[in-house]
């Protein structure tokens, strides 16, 4: 069995048919988000930091700036992807730059507590067997002065989870495992994330109980990967970033479409297609709507010449007039106290949770007892229904 990581269980949670791809088939595409690059530099830069504090070094706002840019523009190459278009490279390098002014701002001379490692890397079994494997490297290890070890993880992202979301995060709970099975004597410890966009930390800890059901469910994923035979694509907001859009069945059409001029995009037999089907479907909405408009005029007509019969040139139409019952729908007024009706007497499992179609035939039919039938028959408003038959005029003549 594969050694697992956080990462590796939500590709296949967000997508099973690029997790097949990338970790089955194994297709390597090198394609770096903006997004990412800015991640990683940001984590440079605060890996320096710690570093050089354990080295007795302490790095001014402009040193560290000084680093973010030296890193920056090494390791800028232009297969960088930029999704969102509105945004230039100076636009991500700027963020990067405000990000490690807000941490520096807060955190400066940064020994609040003390750091163990930076950069950890972790590889352990999740359970006693050693069947499930996990790795994973942890931005920071720390301890702080109340003698609390503590496991830190620098987020870029521009959305701020709540702390329920937090609570139930699953990377650095196995994290803290990992760390644990290393140094057994780290019992207390505390899950920090930074969101750097914000300049805010969300703090969590987790009991036996907890770490106990997360190997649990985490075991269960594998195992759910592991028997997989059909990894259908899921599509998502994820799917802009996704380096496999050539070979997924819900992309692929418009990745090689995208690309054309104009006039070869119009006549490309996909585009023309959809294009006719959609015409087609709003000419169809629009009959079907000026058809129940005839239907109601007929109706009215029937009724008020009182008639059952109108005949066309070529064609006729029978007109029929109806009551039934009609109940309280699922929310409506009255169907809770429909519904107590119905099992007090013991008849719930033959209207199927109450399909108010079939109950109407029950009563029409007297199919239960007569009390009965007359108890749900308050429930009901009787309307009158109307049925339209077409038919050619020699074939009821």
């Amino acid at each position: 069995m594969p050694v697992y990581s956080h990462s590796r269980l939500s590709v296949y949670q967000n997508c099973p048919l690029k997790y097949k791809l990338q970790y089955h088939d194994k297709i390597k595409r090198y394609v770096e988000g903006v997004e990412a690059f800015l991640g990683s530099r940001a984590h440079d830069v605060l890996k320096k930091a710690y570093d050089d504090v354990r080295l007795t070094k302490q790095d001014s706002l402009a040193d560290l700036l000084a680093y973010y840019d030296e890193v920056w523009q090494g390791k800028w190459h232009d297969s960088i992807v930029i999704t969102r278009q509105e945004f230039t490279q100076d636009h991500y390098y700027n963020l990067g730059k405000k990000f490690i002014e807000t941490y520096y701002q807060r955190y400066a001379p940064f020994d609040s507590d003390r750091t163990i490692a930076t950069e950890l890397r972790l590889n352990f079994p999740l359970d006693g067997d050693g069947k499930y494997r996990i790795m994973g490297f942890v931005d920071r290890l720390s301890r702080n002065k109340d003698g609390c070890f503590e496991i830190h993880d620098y987020k870029t992202s521009a959305n701020l989870p709540s702390q329920e979301v937090a609570d139930s995060d699953r990377q650095l709970a196995l994290y803290q495992i990992g760390v644990q099975k290393r140094w057994p004597d780290m019992w207390n410890m505390r899950l920090v994330w930074h969101y750097l966009a914000f300049g805010k930390e969300l703090v969590s800890s987790h009991s036996d109980e907890t770490i106990s059901g997360l190997v649990e469910e985490t075991t269960r994923l594998i195992d759910t990967i592991e028997a997989t035979q059909e990894f259908l694509p899921k599509e998502s907001g994820l799917c802009n970033w996704c380096e496999y859009p050539d070979l997924c069945p819900t992309r692929k059409h418009l990745y090689t479409v995208e690309v054309l001029p104009e006039n070869e995009y119009l006549n490309e037999t996909g585009v023309s297609l959809v294009n006719k089907y959609a015409k087609l479907k709003k000419e169809v909405g629009e009959i079907e709507a000026e058809a129940a408009r005839i239907r109601e005029a007929i109706i009215d007509y029937a009724r008020r010449e009182d008639v059952q019969v109108i005949k066309g040139s070529e064609q006729q139409l029978r007109i029929r007039f109806d009551t039934q019952l009609k109940f309280p729908g699922k929310n409506e007024s009255g169907r809770k106290q429909l519904d107590d009706s119905i099992m007090a007497a013991g008849k719930w499992p033959e209207v199927s949770q109450l399909d108010t179609r079939s109950l109407s035939r029950v009563i029409e039919d007297g199919l239960w007892d007569k009390e009965l039938l007359e108890e749900l028959k308050k429930y009901g408003q009787v309307e009158e229904t109307s049925s339209v038959f077409l038919s050619k005029l020699k074939d009821e003549e």
